[in-house]
């Protein structure tokens, strides 16, 4: 047959024969087995039967030790923890007896199960009913041994009014003879030391009673109970015979009152006597589920045995079938192995692995590259082996051509390489010199903002000179035309000041220190004021301002006000500067978020009917020191305002857009994720305020900003002296003291720290006091702010200097300073209903009008996020009481933020805010009313 011929028909004939013998095998298996499934089922059944039982009997332990714990339970948590543990177990209970009696008919042991859950369940509920009536009679003692804890308390203190009246009678014997000091004795031994046993007697028996009280709860006996009622009702009836002999109107009736609570000892032992018939009926219960379960174990036990039983007839039937299967299978397996060892020699080996043995011998050669003629793999034949046999042969004839090839492609390939080396190494060359040029593009732009933060630095210090000069010079007696050269000085150097600004912001944001801050701010008013600042330059072009913003609008928002300022101040200024006519539109409105923003963003668009700019150089107005002129009247600036806009928005978290067409004009937009605040509005600034003379220390290294801060500080009312360097002002502090240091942290001699640092210390050890510190600096990065204040400075200012800033700061340092003092003052003094030091500070300062501005903005504010808080819960409800303490100690209202930090903190009561917010609106009304007649 043809189809055997080939070698898959060889394997196919060997693997159907062995299949065939074990086929029968398989069947002789079958038949033996399927006779033993029954017996294996029976098997399985019984040790299911007995692990169940296992299972039960644990059960019952569990049962039993839960039951005694349930009837021990001192508490309704245990209790009912108990009960639940006790519910659990009987669940399982009835699930293992379902399965345990599970064909076999067996009701009693539901029976049983039914008696033992129902018994539990009384159970639980008796221990209930105990804990209640320990509770209530643990409440009713401790009425009566305070009662009677009260009567002896009275008791003794009637004592010591005997005790008193009998000295001082005594005493009064030595200055009485006769018949005078005989009628005083008869009155001490017959009525004074009367009153004092029977008072004494009172006290015994009371604290005899409230004895008692403790054992009647103790008792653990119905007939000690009894006893003990019988003796306190006694007892009872002899202590209010005694307490008439109490004289004091108000402590009898304290003491008839005490007795009638010890009248009610007989509750006391009524609950005692029912918890200790609940303890008799659990010990009962618990008697019946032993006897219960002691029953069900007996009956699964028989159950179990006649399983037990079972199994050994069914094992017995199973080893006598096995032996049969065994003979059977034996035999099979040995005729099987015969035949299997004659197909592997005849067909297996003698047709198949000979034959490959030579062709793999013949694919080694051909893979170490010996192409020697081939030894025959199969004779005769034409199955798949021969064809292998011939398939190599041809193998071996390609193979002795394709040397031949590879001989010459390898001459061509060595050739190649060595073209393609010399190009690599042209290549290599090539990407060093891009690499370097790229490394000396990064450094010269590290040196450019590095070279214009120190120029900006080293400029504003004449620049302080300047200004800080042209400050002290309007005090003077000048003429109309010295105070246009002044104004015209005055502007020349604040335009000069805002190009330094515009250059070190740039440096700021190259240097990566530019920072978005989140703070409240009047949204309203910061455009009003753009508007106003802009407007007349705008008119006197013939140029109409206009401002546009949504009503719905939140009037506080949270973010940056100054960058936000920075950037739409930038825009709107372009615009005046490159519009020769028509109108400038700011529009603010707002915009949906598509983020996951909690108040809409809100968009700003800045318009004008200026000549507009190509969209090929709409993206090169935003590059750094570029600037596109498109009015040729317009000269100056630094090209660096739309680029300092752009990354300014950019950490905002906005984008800075631009659309423009040639002659109609430019359309600036972006939008900021300003959300909305409950926080009052900052105050406007206040006036220059002079506080009282400080002897102040100036160190200053540049001889004109010494002079200009000299003369700010007189022109404040205070006494400055002056020091150069360090060393100078370290000699000067050794001399005599100071209230305050105003320090250049820039130094020729050393840095402001350390001379901060050695001042303090030589201020502390010779004249054993401190001396604060502020900071002056050009270096105006928010780090170096920070790390300043970090190092001990009480405060920051830059340069250049302006009057009203350094006022100010000094004037926060010794409002704080002087704040423990006034507090101590108040605490000692009587004040008025309506004293409030904050505002009564604030007065010269805002005046009246503006006072009552913030305290009706507190009022109709304040309202809204009373509100809120009282409706509000955990991180919502703190934050909004931390808003209200900040109001509040900003007004002055001290108990009020304290009320609000303690809600802030987790404590308080939220119901009483409400309550505690009229109280404080109701004081500043009260001290409106006090100082009406103010100025404004």
């Amino acid at each position: 047959m043809r189809i055997f011929s080939g070698l898959g028909g060889k394997l196919l004939l060997a693997f159907s024969l062995m299949a065939l013998l074990t086929l029968s095998a398989s069947l002789l298996g079958w038949v033996g087995l399927s006779h033993l499934r029954q017996l294996e089922q029976g098997v399985q059944q019984t040790l299911a039967d007995q692990e169940l039982a296992r299972t039960l009997s644990r059960l019952s332990g569990e049962i039993q030790s839960a039951s005694r714990l349930l009837a021990t339970a001192t508490s309704e948590q245990e209790r009912e923890h108990q009960g639940r543990l006790l519910t659990l177990q009987g669940q399982q209970l009835q699930q293992v007896l379902a399965q345990l009696g599970r064909g076999q008919g067996s009701t009693s042991l539901d029976q049983l199960s039914q008696s033992i859950i129902g018994n539990l369940g009384q159970q639980g509920w008796l221990v209930g009913e105990r804990l209640t009536l320990m509770a209530q009679g643990e409440a009713q003692r401790a009425r009566l041994v305070a009662a009677a804890g009260q009567i002896a308390e009275l008791a003794r203190s009637q004592m010591e009014n005997a005790e008193t009246v009998m000295v001082a009678g005594l005493g009064s014997l030595y200055q009485q003879q006769g018949g005078q000091a005989a009628r005083t004795l008869d009155r001490l031994l017959e009525q004074d030391l009367d009153w004092l046993e029977q008072m004494t007697e009172l006290r015994h028996r009371t604290l005899m009673q409230q004895q008692r009280i403790e054992e009647m709860w103790r008792s653990e006996r119905q007939e000690q109970l009894q006893t003990l009622l019988r003796e306190g009702q006694r007892e009872l009836a002899i202590l209010q015979l005694r307490a008439g002999a109490v004289t004091d109107p108000a402590r009898r009736q304290a003491v008839e009152q005490a007795l009638t609570v010890l009248a009610q000892s007989d509750k006391l032992v009524q609950l005692r006597s029912d918890w200790l018939g609940k303890g008799e009926a659990l010990r009962v219960l618990a008697s019946a589920n032993e006897a219960l379960m002691s029953s069900l174990n007996q009956q699964v036990g028989e159950l179990v045995n006649r399983a037990r039983d079972s199994l050994g007839e069914s094992q017995q039937a199973l080893s006598q079938r096995l032996r049969l299967l065994e003979q059977a299978l034996m035999g099979i397996g040995l005729l099987t192995l015969l035949l299997l060892m004659l197909l592997m020699w005849r067909m297996v080996y003698g047709r198949i692995v000979w034959p490959l043995q030579r062709a793999v011998a013949g694919m080694s050669r051909l893979a170490r590259g010996d192409l020697a003629p081939l030894e025959p793999i199969a004779s005769v034949g034409r199955d798949e082996l021969a064809e292998l046999g011939r398939a190599l042969q041809v193998f071996r004839d390609n193979a002795v051509e394709l040397g031949r090839y590879q001989r010459e492609l390898e001459s061509r390939v060595e050739e190649r390489t060595g073209q393609l080396s010399h190009a690599n190494e042209r290549l290599n060359e090539e990407v060093e010199k891009q690499r370097q040029a790229r490394a000396e593009a990064e450094q010269a732009n590290r040196a450019k903002s590095v070279f214009l933060a120190t120029m900006s630095h080293e400029i504003r210090t004449p620049m302080n000179g300047i200004l800080g000069g042209l400050t002290l010079l309007e005090d003077t007696h000048l003429s109309a035309t010295q105070q246009r050269y002044l104004a015209a000085i005055e502007h020349s150097g604040e335009s000069l000041l805002e190009i330094l600004n515009d250059i070190l912001d740039y440096s700021k944001i190259e240097a990566g220190h530019v920072e978005a801050r989140r703070e409240p701010f009047p949204l309203f008013q910061l455009v009003d004021e753009l508007g106003e600042l802009l407007r007349p330059k705008a008119a006197a072009k013939g140029v109409t301002l206009a401002l546009e913003y949504a009503p719905e609008l939140a009037p506080v928002v949270e973010g940056d006000l100054g960058k936000l300022r920075q950037v739409l101040g930038n825009l709107l200024g372009n615009a005046v500067k490159f519009t020769a006519r028509g109108q400038i539109t700011l529009t603010v409105a707002p915009l949906v978020c598509q983020g996951p923003c909690a108040e809409p963003c809100i968009r700003f668009v800045v318009r004008d009917t200026g000549p507009g700019i190509p969209a090929d150089e709409q993206e090169a107005v935003f590059e750094a020191f570029r600037q596109r002129k498109r009015d040729i009247g317009h000269q100056g600036g630094t090209g660096l305002g739309l680029a300092i806009s752009r990354k300014l928005v950019a950490a905002m978290g906005g984008e800075l857009i631009l659309a423009s067409e040639p002659g109609k004009g430019c359309e600036f937009s972006f939008s900021l994720p300003l959300q909305r605040s409950s926080a009052q509005l900052p105050a406007e600034a206040q006036p220059l305020h002079l506080g009282q003379s400080r002897d102040i220390l100036l160190v200053e290294d540049n001889e004109i900003n010494r002079l200009v801060a000299h003369g700010m500080l007189t022109r404040l009312g205070h006494r400055v002296t002056l020091a150069e360097d360090g060393r100078s002002a370290l000699a000067l502090v050794t001399e005599r003291p100071f209230e305050l240091a105003l320090l250049d942290i820039n130094l020729p001699d050393m840095d402001g720290m350390t001379l901060r640092e050695d001042l303090a210390a030589i201020s502390e050890e010779v004249h054993e006091r401190p001396l604060p510190a502020i900071a002056i600096s050009a270096q105006m990065y928010p780090e170096d702010i920070r790390h300043c204040l970090a190092a001990g400075f009480v405060d920051f200012v830059g340069k250049p200097v302006r009057l009203a800033v350094l006022a100010n700061a000094i004037e926060r340092l010794f409002r704080q300073e002087e704040s423990p003092i006034a507090s101590s003052v108040q605490l000692s003094a009587t004040k008025p209903e309506f004293a409030n030091p904050v505002l009564d500070a604030d007065l010269p300062l805002l005046g009246m009008a503006r006072i009552r501005q913030l305290v009706a903005l507190f009022e109709s504010q304040g309202r809204v996020l009373v509100d809120e808080l009282a409706q509000g819960e955990g991180s919502e409800q703190r934050q909004l009481a931390h808003k209200l303490k900040g109001s509040a100690l900003a007004l002055g209202l001290t108990e009020f933020a304290s009320h609000c930090a303690a809600l802030e903190v987790g404590g308080g009561e939220p119901a009483a805010i409400g309550q505690r917010f009229d109280e404080a609106v109701a004081a500043l009304q009260r001290w409106l009313a006090a100082n009406r007649d103010a100025p404004s």
